[in-house]
């Protein structure tokens, strides 16, 4: 299964900082876990522009540099957790948890349904699930990560908030 994400800066967010990253994906169909993911970033100054292969079966992941990253069986990716987490059961106050690999580091990343809402996208209201993220890191909340899923069978990510600083970031 191939996966592709590209993300921008747009408008006023754009004459503050400038992302273009693109991300894909490609993963097992049955299992959803990654088996290669290929990321470029252009975040202002700062570039990547890495190749990931994932063993899952030994726990263990290694770049295009050679590099060999020990991993969770069962470790996703970026956009894998997208993915998946449209099978997790997102009744409000549940939290699921997963592995993910995180700049080169594994992280148990937390999946808490909050509340189901009606957001505004454009000119349509859509039935929402919000949902926060945070890690197992000292600061688990530290980017107030947020995500609206929609509330439906299809479960889309319909949007992502991220605060950095005192800069709050919504895609």
């Amino acid at each position: 299964l191939y996966l592709s994400v590209t993300a921008q800066t747009t408008g006023a967010a754009a004459r503050l900082f400038v992302a273009n990253d693109t991300i894909e994906s490609y993963l097992e169909p049955q299992s959803m876990l990654p088996f290669r993911t290929v990321i470029n970033r252009a975040e202002g100054k700062n570039r990547i522009n890495q190749t990931l292969l994932y063993d899952q079966n030994r726990g263990a992941a290694s770049t295009d540099k050679g590099q060999r990253i020990e991993i969770p069986v069962g470790t996703h990716d970026y956009l894998s957790f997208f993915y998946v987490i449209r099978t997790f059961n997102l009744t409000p106050q549940k939290r699921n948890a997963i592995a993910i690999l995180v700049e080169g580091k594994p992280k148990t990343l937390f999946i808490t349904a909050l509340k189901r809402e009606t957001i505004e996208l454009g000119q349509q209201k859509l039935k929402a699930i919000a949902i926060s993220l945070s890690t197992d890191d000292p600061q688990s909340d530290k980017y107030q990560l947020r995500a609206w899923i929609s509330d439906d069978r299809r479960r889309l990510p319909l949007r992502l908030t991220a605060r950095i600083g005192r800069r709050r970031f919504v895609t």
